[in-house]
């Protein structure tokens, strides 16, 4: 059973209708290039606020992440 897991990361969430035209075309393109039958796909939508994602180096961080940290 394919899983498909979105990770969304904005202010505001997805709106429901956004959700739901999301899902509606996943479930299409997965039938039409995998052949998923309709019921099958397991659709995740999570939502991140920025500062739970890249959104922590908006502040100035960023030169520091792109030199690594790994020394």
């Amino acid at each position: 059973m394919p899983l498909l897991e979105v990770l969304y990361a904005s202010d505001e969430p997805l709106s429901l209708a956004r959700k739901r035209a999301f899902a509606r075309e996943a479930v299409a393109i997965f039938h039409e290039v995998l052949g998923t039958p309709p019921g099958r796909l397991r659709l995740v939508i999570h939502h991140l606020k920025p500062d739970d994602s890249l959104g922590l180096l908006e502040d100035g961080d960023a030169g520091e992440a792109a030199q690594g940290t790994d020394r």
